[in-house]
């Protein structure tokens, strides 16, 4: 058993599914739900998956327990709205079949976004550790930010194809899911003594356009990269106005 692919879920019968067959390798899926209404653990059994209950506290919290539960040697984690182009397949499959030198691998990432697999704007370049001798990195608790960490060796880069994230079903899947972030985001912020001012509320939300739609070239995505550099600009907008507004309400 030489990987196993970890997914923590909350209702994602329509995508769960996907995920778990783009990693045909893994010898063990471990799926932790945290009380989904819909199908999603039926459709992740059936898929070969083991599923197990946990209540979720936060999100660095749930994934830290998730690959905890894992028993293979290596560690694969990612959300149920996450799969892996076949070219990555293959060659993580190829990596975990064999003696690596490095502890955890960090993974290309491409945004499905409007329909269009972004290759340019506010999320182009974008790459995350994601792959992991097991035992050898963890979830520190951060907040909505959670990332792993290697607690020994080096981390490799693995270049060929990508995961492809399909972060947002709509434009109002999108919003919602904005305000909900930032909101958290503004609450772990006050809570380290965090100021808002002019400055953040109005220059860097037009630094992040600039950059996503000019440096990054997301005028190169047509209307998809305009309203992805437009939309996360907002997001940064929202989220040192509700800052902010939390300073001032104190």
């Amino acid at each position: 058993m030489n990987l196993s692919l970890v997914v923590i879920t909350l209702n994602e019968e329509d995508s769960i599914a996907r995920c778990i067959g783009s990693v045909p390798f893994a010898g063990e899926i471990v799926v932790v739900d945290c009380g989904s209404t819909d199908s999603t653990a039926e459709v992740a059994a059936s898929c070969g998956a083991k599923v197990l209950f946990h209540e979720f506290q936060s999100f660095s919290t749930q994934k830290q327990w998730a690959i905890e539960q894992a028993s293979g040697d290596w560690v694969l984690t990612l959300d149920a709205d996450e799969y892996l182009s076949e070219e990555l397949s293959n060659e993580i499959s190829s990596i975990v079949n064999k003696e690596a030198v490095h502890s955890g691998f960090s993974l290309p990432f491409r945004i499905q976004y409007m329909g269009r697999l972004m290759r340019f704007g506010p999320w182009s370049g974008e790459r995350h550790l994601r792959l992991f001798r097991n035992g050898q990195a963890s979830f520190p608790d951060s907040g909505i930010h959670e990332g792993l960490e290697v607690s020994g060796g080096t981390i490799g880069v693995l270049r060929k194809g990508h995961v492809i994230h399909e972060s947002y079903s709509s434009l109002r899947d999108q919003m919602e899911k904005m305000l909900q972030y930032s909101s958290l985001w503004a609450e772990e912020e006050f809570g380290k003594s965090r100021r808002s001012g002019p400055f953040q509320i109005i220059f860097r939300p037009v630094w992040r356009f600039l950059s996503a739609y000019l440096l990054r070239g997301g005028f190169l995505e047509g209307i998809p990269g305009f309203a992805a550099s437009i939309i996360t600009a907002y997001y940064v907008f929202l989220k040192w106005m509700m800052l902010y507004e939390m300073r001032r309400d104190q």
